[in-house]
């Protein structure tokens, strides 16, 4: 006779029972489902690049496919001097390769690092969908830093001592703080004065400020920055930058992530701690894969030209829906990087309510069951869906899937697409198809509510 159980509870932690599949992936069962009974579905829902990854990284991961042995925990060493070497042009200081750690993707770094500080969490609203899970399985309080979409998301001062004083009223201990910019899921990045505003208060409150720049390469304007630091900032404090191979380089099934920790006692005393941590949990990132992104990381004029031609069509991509959006009568603020928008269907609020749509979740579902058109609700991202500062029918809306219709497409086009795209001029010649169909789609859905 099996064992019987009351509840999860009976088994489960807290923690564990209040996890749930990922929202992202979720709304990929839905599509899967629509198209199964033969519904065609544009896909908005997913943030996956997909452009064909540079010959020379395939021929690297090709070449070392047969190496099965475990690499360091810290990572291969000429990744690390990659990164470094990538990181230091970038950032415009330096950064040595032992200041560097891989793993399998950024998203378990950042899990350990939650797991491994001490003290609470504050996050801006809204933020990716993962953040606030990995905040609470490390049996952490959270508390949202409120932002607004007529101010573009931003953070300012008063939300940040609003957000911490209510922490300490309540007798929490806020000693994290996570912020993405360029921003999934708003498509915003921060301007340099923000950034300042955020290391300055992180560094009075004696706060570790983790700053995810995993889209720190495709961003549209120069007004805007994808890094909080400066050398001094980042060298004298308690920061730690994350990143990945996934977006630049479309590669996020060969999972490559690291971290950058500052050469202070701080840095090297939480590296020593992650690592610890990764010798007991994933050991190392693919060994394939290391070797891959040790090319892709280069800064080799190969390299950059990839990554420019990329930057460029996502720009094209998401900027041209943007604007589709903003002649539907849409609320949504102009994108200034990653690949993604975040419209609210508040202008229709009065048409959606007399369809019984009262949040962002009623929402989604209405536009892929009765509009072909997957986008995930603003809910998943930490919006309430009451009130002005609330979800206000707010979604997710991603171009990463409005290149290529399936695998086939993305290498006998891809690399020909990415050719039209090395210089924003080119831009006027590029036709996508995928994307047409996208705003044709939101066209109809917007129609369909102008017809209630």
């Amino acid at each position: 006779m099996g064992l019987t159980y009351a509840s999860a509870a009976d088994f489960l932690t807290a923690q564990a029972q209040e996890l749930r599949l990922s929202a992202t992936l979720e709304i990929n069962e839905l599509v899967r489902k629509q198209l199964d009974m033969g519904k065609p579905v544009v896909h908005l829902g997913f943030g996956e690049a997909t452009f064909p990854i540079p010959k020379s990284v395939r021929a690297a991961h090709e070449e070392a496919s047969g190496n099965t042995s475990y690499l360091p925990v810290a990572g291969l060493w000429k990744l690390r001097e990659s990164v470094a070497r990538f990181q230091t042009r970038r950032l415009g200081f330096t950064v040595g390769p032992e200041q560097v750690v891989i793993a399998p993707g950024s998203k378990p770094l950042l899990f350990a690092l939650f797991d491994i500080l001490s003290g609470d969490a504050l996050l801006p609203r809204p933020s990716w969908v993962s953040y606030e899970p990995q905040v609470k399985h490390a049996g952490k309080q959270l508390y949202w830093i409120e932002t607004d979409e007529e101010d573009r998301h931003t953070i300012t001062g008063s939300s940040l001592n609003s957000a911490y004083d209510q922490a300490v009223s309540e007798g929490s201990d806020p000693r994290i703080m996570l912020i993405n910019s360029p921003s999934n899921p708003t498509g915003q990045a921060f301007s340099k004065e923000t950034l300042e505003t955020i290391t300055y208060f992180c560094k009075e409150k004696k706060i570790t400020l983790i700053s995810d720049e995993i889209y720190s390469d495709i961003c549209y304007s120069d007004t805007y920055s994808t890094t909080s630091c400066t050398e001094d900032i980042f060298n004298a404090g308690q920061m730690v930058l994350t990143g990945g191979l996934s977006k630049t380089y479309s590669a996020g099934g060969w999972r490559v992530g690291f971290a950058i920790f500052p050469p202070n006692t701080f840095g090297k005393t939480l590296q020593k701690a992650i690592l610890a941590y990764a010798s007991e949990c994933w050991s190392a990132a693919s060994t394939p894969a290391q070797e891959a992104a040790a090319v892709a990381f280069d800064t080799t004029p190969e390299m950059d030209t990839y990554r420019s031609q990329l930057s460029n069509l996502h720009k094209h991509c998401t900027i041209r829906l943007y604007e589709a959006l903003k002649n539907c009568g849409l609320a949504v603020a102009a994108p200034k990087g990653a690949f993604y928008l975040y419209p609210s269907f508040y202008p229709y609020s009065k048409q959606l309510k007399s369809l019984g749509i009262y949040t962002s979740r009623q929402l989604s579902r209405w536009l892929i069951e009765e509009c072909g058109m997957a986008a995930l609700p603003g809910s998943v991202f930490g919006e309430d869906d009451e009130g002005v500062r609330g979800g206000r029918y707010r979604l997710r809306m991603a171009t990463s899937y409005l290149y290529f219709k399936d695998q086939e497409e993305r290498y006998t086009r891809g690399y020909e697409l990415l050719s039209h795209a090395l210089d924003g001029g080119a831009n006027a010649t590029i036709k996508l198809p995928l994307l047409e169909k996208a705003i044709v789609a939101i066209e109809n859905a917007v129609a369909k509510l102008k017809n209630v």
